[in-house]
């Protein structure tokens, strides 16, 4: 077995973990451990083992005898060797003869990097399995800090973990660990957040010097002038530094290879900690000139036709999706951050220059998604002079100042006040103005009941028509109705429209109409342009989408991939720092637990129903909620889903109504469904809400029939969730033989479709967990005895006993006494223990 992974990826860790449980299982393990600095030191592996090499053992042939009369005594015998290739020659050869005289397994230790002369000599001669040590991800940095310093951290503080150690599992702990003893982080509230805009510490030099052991001086040279000019096209560092320079730095993991923009390959320091590091000591050195820097410029993003998506292209899609998940990510991450906060300098620069109305506007448009600094922001805010600049870019200021003051400081009233004053100074400008304060409360929970006015009137001159078309767009889509989402948008042809909006619209209207598959194709390219034009917002906002559209079919891994790539960004700019909350939440679905870990208590801290899956606590609540009865599920499910609907947001009442059905399906939640789709018009999810009438009401037969004929569609996988959720409701109903039936007809229907996606772990309490012991004891004889027979076994009034079995059929929502019963007799064994044995002593 070959355990491959970069210097510090803890393979020697994994390697020692998998020693000491094959000698706790009774196997001898030779361990044998290299190191660069006995590379060249004759049988230095060897002599690591330990043994008592005589003077008749000298030479290759000696030792591989006396290891062979060792390996021939019983038991199992195996040999590991960790950092395979710097093993000297001599011991390689004892262990290459050894294997062949006895095929003792083996197990190594290498690094990831290809055609090491040493470590393929003779692994390929042998059957042999390779474990891959990939780099780690948002989420596994966020549970490192949990381990290593007791306490979450917020999302700024994972993602610079993640992004300063590349995702090297060594330096990620040395950076957690030297943050918290220099300072750089400080415990808040019971989080960890960051104190200054830095990692980087002096404990961390010897770390990062380590690294540079063993470099040339002319490769060293070479990594101070790459970090000073920042990732640059390949062929000019071939040019400027080496071909052969290049390739030794790469073979060491120094440098990392991405493609930029136009498609061109750029090169750049890697680990980011080493950039860091070498860029602040070649800045303060005045030999190295300045003007070697060069600006990167991020164009501005280029919106392109989506065309409509086919299997085949959902498909490529997706695979494209994995292979980048299988990837180092960290250095695209540390490029896209690199020019997102160059261009944020620049346009601050401009305003510093100049404090006009149209450079304000430039800066403050960076931070609707790049990381928001409030210092600046509050400086841009005061200090502006919004006399004389032209209406749209007064317009563009005054909603991002009601915006800022609306998302961070929380101050609706404020907001709304600074759009009314906007009014009154710009009477041109009341259309838009309206626009906006009617998208803020909305936002905030309280829905216009029309919104025709807001695009009755007639745009003012000069002002940006397209934001009304925008946001009547958007409040389309928070009470589902997706095609008038879609008619706005086009109805808006040739207006100024920002294109991260129009396409997140877009995106959002083809997920609410059950186009599933053409949102995440659609999403898919737009996060890859957002990606190479280095535009955070749009970034952020189709990662939204994409992970809403890969969460109905199940590929809960494709999806977390997503938002960790969003998370390890940083937290975002005002405009989609709620959609970053609500990915915060939906990463935590499939555990059912609260989010802490991430940087949110996704149970906690916001009202239940919001705007968009996710926005809300809602969903999140039902997932991590355990039920003692399918009804009590289905009563609480229908009361978050009609608050959604009470407040005008349709759409997140839909998503949850789907999620229920899918966890314990229930008649109320069917019929609020159903309604929902059916007021609207809307004919998708027909088969879903089919299958779940069938299968509430337990009509086997019925349920056959449409499973047999259904058509494979959107909903493929949320019907193998509902059947598998109609079992569990079956047996907390006293139904096991049902829920049997239902089981096989759920494996008949995965098998014939080749359903792939992850079946939420969903668990109710046990059938009969909230009754007393007393309520226990009657039900188990409730089936068999009459009110009188049980009154005097148990010594009350017959009174009592039928108050017992009265809330026991309450509580566990059967029926009939017998269906008690035989619920309780089938329930765990736990449960009932104690129940029976006091019966018997009674």
């Amino acid at each position: 077995m070959r355990i491959v992974g970069a210097p510090g990826s803890g393979r020697t860790s994994l390697l020692k973990s998998v020693v000491t449980k094959l000698e706790e299982d009774g196997a001898t393990v030779y361990t044998m451990f290299a190191a660069p600095a006995l590379a060249a030191v004759p049988f230095a592996g060897v002599l690591s083992l330990g043994l008592d090499l005589r003077s008749r053992t000298i030479g290759i042939l000696g030792i591989v005898d006396l290891l062979s009369v060792q390996m021939a005594r019983s038991g199992m015998h195996l040999i590991a060797i960790d950092d395979l290739e710097n093993l000297d020659r001599e011991s390689l050869a004892v262990v290459d003869v050894l294997r062949r005289r006895t095929n003792v397994p083996l197990i190594t230790t290498t690094n990831d990097r290809p055609f090491h002369p040493r470590s393929s000599g003779y692994l390929g001669s042998i059957p042999e399995a390779t474990v891959s040590l990939a780099p780690l991800e948002y989420e596994q940095i966020s549970k490192l800090i949990v381990e290593t310093l007791g306490h979450p951290a917020e999302v700024d503080v994972v993602a610079n973990v993640l992004t300063k150690s590349g995702g090297n599992l060594r330096l990620a702990i040395r950076i957690i660990q030297t943050s918290a003893l220099s300072g750089r982080v400080i415990l808040k509230d019971g989080r960890w957040c960051m104190n200054g805009t830095e990692l980087i510490n002096e404990h961390l030099h010897g770390t990062v010097e380590a690294l540079l052991q063993g470099l040339r001086p002319e490769e060293v040279r070479a990594l101070n002038k790459m970090s000073l000019l920042g990732p640059s096209p390949v062929d000019l560092l071939v040019a400027a530094v080496g071909e052969d320079i290049l390739d030794n730095l790469e073979y060491n993991g120094l440098i990392s290879v991405i493609e930029g923009p136009d498609g061109a390959l750029l090169a750049a320091v890697f680990p980011p900690i080493v950039d860091d590091y070498l860029r602040a000591h070649t800045l303060s050195s005045r030999r190295i000139l300045r003007s070697a820097v060069t600006d990167h410029l991020v164009a501005e993003p280029v919106h392109h036709a989506v065309q409509a998506a086919t299997d085949d292209m959902l498909s490529a899609s997706i695979s494209v999706l994995r292979r980048e998940m299988g990837s180092n990510h960290a250095a695209a991450s540390r490029y896209f951050q690199q020019r997102r906060d160059a261009f944020e300098e620049l346009c601050y620069q401009r305003w510093q220059s100049d404090h006009s109305l149209s450079n304000a506007v430039a800066i403050l448009r960076v931070y609707w998604g790049a990381p928001a600094n409030p210092h600046r922001i509050q400086e841009v805010l005061l200090q502006t002079h919004t006399d004389g600049g032209e209406p749209g870019d007064l317009f563009l200021f005054t909603m991002s100042v009601a915006c800022w003051q609306f998302s961070h400081e929380k101050n609706l009233p404020g907001a709304i006040a600074t759009l009314e004053a906007l009014s009154a100074k710009e009477p041109g400008l009341r259309h838009e103005a309206e626009a906006v304060t009617a998208f803020l409360r909305a936002s905030h929970g309280s829905f216009p009941g029309t919104m025709d006015p807001l695009l009755g009137d007639t745009p003012g001159p000069g002002s940006p028509d397209g934001i009304g078309a925008t946001i009547k767009s958007m409040l389309e889509l928070y009470r589902l109705s997706p095609q008038k989402a879609q008619e706005t948008m086009d109805a808006a042809g040739g207006t100024p429209v920002h294109p991260p909006f129009e396409s997140f619209i877009r995106g959002m209207a083809m997920l609410s109409s059950g186009r599933e598959e053409a949102a995440l194709v659609m999403a898919l390219e737009c996060r890859e342009k957002a990606l190479q034009n280095a535009d955070q917002l749009a970034f952020v906002s189709q990662s939204y989408v994409a992970a809403l559209s890969l969460l109905h079919h199940g590929l809960f891994d494709e999806a977390e991939y997503l938002m960790g790539r969003a998370f390890s960004l940083g937290k975002p700019g005002f405009l989609v720092e709620s959609l970053h909350l609500a990915m915060l939440r939906l990463s935590s679905l499939r555990d059912a637990v609260p989010a802490t870990s991430l940087g949110v208590t996704a149970g906690s801290g916001g009202t239940e129903n919001g705007p968009f899956p996710g926005l809300g606590t809602g969903l999140h609540d039902l997932a991590a909620s355990r039920p003692a009865s399918a009804k009590a599920f289905d009563e609480r499910a229908s009361r978050i889903i009609e608050k959604s609907l009470a407040s005008g947001f349709a759409l997140e009442a839909m998503h949850t109504g789907l999620f229920a059905l899918g966890l314990l399906p229930g008649p109320r939640v069917r019929g609020l469904l159903q309604k929902m789709l059916e007021d609207r018009g809307m004919t998708v999810h027909h088969q879903l809400l089919e299958v779940a009438g069938a299968a509430i009401e337990m009509d086997l037969p019925r349920l056959r029939r449409l499973l047999d004929s259904y058509v494979l569609d959107g909903d493929t996988f949320q019907v193998s969730m509902l059947l598998r959720g109609a079992e569990q409701r079956c047996q907390l109903s006293g139904e096991p033989a049902v829920a049997s039936e239902i089981r096989k007809a759920a494996k008949s229907f995965v098998a014939r479709f080749g359903v792939v996606g992850t079946l939420l772990d969903f668990r109710s309490e046990p059938p009969g967990s909230s009754l007393t012991l007393r309520e226990i004891e009657v039900a188990l004889v409730a089936g068999q005895q009459s009110n009188q027979d049980i009154a005097e076994q148990f010594g009350i009034s017959i009174r009592t006993v039928e108050s017992h079995i009265s809330n026991a059929l309450r509580k566990t929502d059967t029926t009939t006494r017998k269906q008690l019963a035989d619920l309780i007799r089938n329930a765990p064994k736990s449960l009932t223990s104690g129940a029976v044995a006091a019966s018997q002593v009674i």
